[in-house]
């Protein structure tokens, strides 16, 4: 399944990213790793202000 979401960073730029399959954070909880149908992101998580997520994939 893929969904939408949105990463704000603190410096107030945007990644909106459609065709996401996953996302987490790594064991240390340093890192925000997100996997997409063509790449994969890794962003550490002290330039993150905010992440938004398609709320559909909750459903049921």
């Amino acid at each position: 399944m893929q969904y939408r979401l949105k990463i704000v960073f603190v410096d107030n730029q945007e990644l909106e990213l459609m065709e996401t399959e996953k996302h987490g954070f790594s064991d240390d909880l340093e890192l925000f790793e997100v996997t997409t149908s063509a790449e994969v992101y890794v962003i550490p998580l002290k330039q993150i202000k905010y992440i938004a997520c398609d709320g559909k994939i909750f459903k049921n």
